[in-house]
C-alpha cells in the first residue's frame, strides 16, 4: 500500500477507535491486522487503566483477559490432538475422559454424568450442540468435584435440544485436552498451541500477570458486579467476590475461572496481545497465511480449511460466524472486550481488543466490531 493511502486508512482508523472511546464504550482498545500472515496495521488509543488519578496508556502491546476468545485457543488444542491421532473429535467424551478404565466401577464420576458424557461427541461441544446448560457458577455451588457439579447442573437444568452456547461445553474440552496429552491445561496449551505456533505472548492469568509479565496488562471490571447480579438471580450466594472499589487488572474476570479453575480453564483465562490474537487467526485465515508463518501442516486441512465453516446456527468447530462476521468471515468474541475475525476470502486476520467493562456502564459493541471489519475490508 503507498504510503499517502496507509495514512489515509490510520486517519480513518483513529477516527472510529476516538469515536468509540469517546461514545463511552471502552477505556482503550488496541488494533492489528494481518494480511497473507504478514504484519499490515497496528495501534493503540485510549487508557489500558482507568482508574480515578492513575492512569495508564494503551500499548500495542498491552495484555488483554481475552475471556471467552480462550475457546478458540482450546479448539485449536483439539484440532491440533485430533490431526496427531491422538483424539477423534467424532468419540464420545466418556471414551475420551476416562480411556484408561475398563468398567463404569473404575470411575469415580455419577452414574447420571457417565450416561451423559456417553452420548456427548468432542464435536458436540465444539459446536456448542451438546444441550449442556449454557452457565452455572461452579463456584456458588458448596461442592469441589467438577462432575458431582455438573451433575447437580445437569438435574436442574435437563439438557436442551439445538444449539445452546455453552460455557460448561469449553469446562470439559479443556479437561479432554489434559487427559489427552497428560498434563495440566496450561502446560498443554504451551505446549501444543503456544509453543509450536511460536506465540510468546499468550499465558494464563494465574499468577497475576501484571507481575509475571511485567508488562501493561488491561484492567477490567471493578468487581465481579454483572457476575454477582448473575449469581443473586440464581438464588445462590458466594462470598469471595473481589473487592468492587478497584478494577480487576493481571487475573480472569471471569468468575468461574478465577473463583474455581484458579485462572486455568478451557473456557477463560487466557491473557494475550493483539499480535497474538491475530497470528492464531493466521492458521486459519488462507495457505498463504499459513506458508508465511510456517503453520503449513499444523493442522489436517479439514480443520485448517474448515474451522470456521457454520455447521449450523452459526457455529463453526469453536467459531463463531453470521452477521457479527461480513463477507464470510468468522472468529470469536470475548466478553471483556476481545475479539478476532478472520477472513480466508480476504486472507485477513483482524484483532480488536477492548477493555469494555473498564468503564462507568458496560455496553455492547458489537456494532462498533463490525464497522472495523468492514473498514479493513475495503483495503484487503
Amino acid at each position: 500500500m503507498a504510503g499517502a493511502d496507509m495514512e489515509a486508512l490510520r486517519d480513518r482508523v483513529s477516527e472510529l477507535a476516538s469515536g468509540m472511546i469517546g461514545s463511552g464504550a471502552t477505556a482503550g482498545l488496541a488494533v492489528r491486522v494481518h494480511s497473507r500472515g504478514i504484519p499490515f496495521f497496528k495501534g493503540a488509543w485510549g487508557f489500558a487503566r482507568n482508574e480515578g488519578s492513575e492512569r495508564e496508556p494503551m500499548e500495542e502491546g498491552t495484555y488483554f483477559d481475552l475471556a471467552s476468545l480462550t475457546k478458540i485457543f482450546t479448539a485449536t488444542a483439539i484440532m491440533r490432538l485430533a490431526s496427531l491421532g491422538a483424539m477423534g473429535i467424532d468419540a464420545t467424551l466418556r471414551d475420551v475422559l476416562f480411556p484408561r478404565h475398563r468398567s463404569d466401577r473404575d470411575i469415580n464420576v455419577p452414574p447420571l454424568i457417565l450416561g451423559k458424557l456417553g452420548r456427548i461427541t468432542v464435536r458436540d461441544l465444539m459446536l456448542h450442540s451438546s444441550g449442556l446448560h449454557y452457565w452455572h457458577p461452579f463456584y456458588a455451588s458448596g461442592k469441589t468435584g467438577f462432575y458431582d457439579i455438573l451433575e447437580e447442573v445437569v438435574r436442574r437444568y435437563p439438557p436442551a435440544e439445538g444449539t445452546v452456547y455453552s460455557d460448561l461445553n469449553f469446562m470439559i474440552l479443556g479437561k479432554a485436552v489434559e487427559v489427552a496429552a497428560g498434563q495440566a491445561f496450561d502446560l498443554a496449551m504451551r505446549d501444543i498451541v503456544f509453543g509450536p505456533l511460536g506465540l510468546a505472548g499468550p499465558r494464563f492469568g494465574h499468577p497475576k500477570i501484571a507481575v509475571e509479565a511485567n508488562a501493561s496488562v488491561a484492567a477490567t471490571e471493578f468487581g465481579n458486579r454483572i457476575e454477582r447480579g448473575m449469581v443473586e438471580a440464581l438464588g445462590l450466594g458466594y462470598s469471595g467476590w473481589r473487592d468492587e472499589a478497584r478494577a480487576i487488572r493481571g487475573e480472569a474476570d471471569d468468575g468461574n475461572c478465577r473463583y474455581y479453575f484458579d485462572g486455568v480453564a478451557g473456557h477463560a483465562g487466557i491473557f494475550a496481545r493483539a499480535e497474538d490474537v491475530c497470528a492464531l487467526g493466521d492458521l486459519y485465515s488462507g495457505p498463504a497465511a499459513r506458508a508465511a508463518r510456517g503453520y503449513d501442516g499444523f493442522l489436517a486441512e479439514e480443520f485448517a480449511r474448515g474451522a470456521g465453516l457454520d455447521r449450523g446456527a452459526g457455529r463453526g468447530l469453536g467459531f463463531q460466524t453470521g452477521d457479527l462476521y461480513p463477507r464470510g468471515g468468522f472468529g470469536h468474541s470475548g466478553f471483556t472486550g476481545t475479539w478476532l475475525y478472520v477472513n480466508p476470502g480476504a486472507e485477513l486476520s483482524l484483532a480488536v481488543l477492548t477493555n469494555r467493562l473498564h468503564t462507568g456502564s458496560p455496553v455492547n459493541i458489537n456494532g462498533w466490531r463490525k464497522r472495523f471489519a468492514e473498514l479493513f475490508l475495503e483495503y484487503a
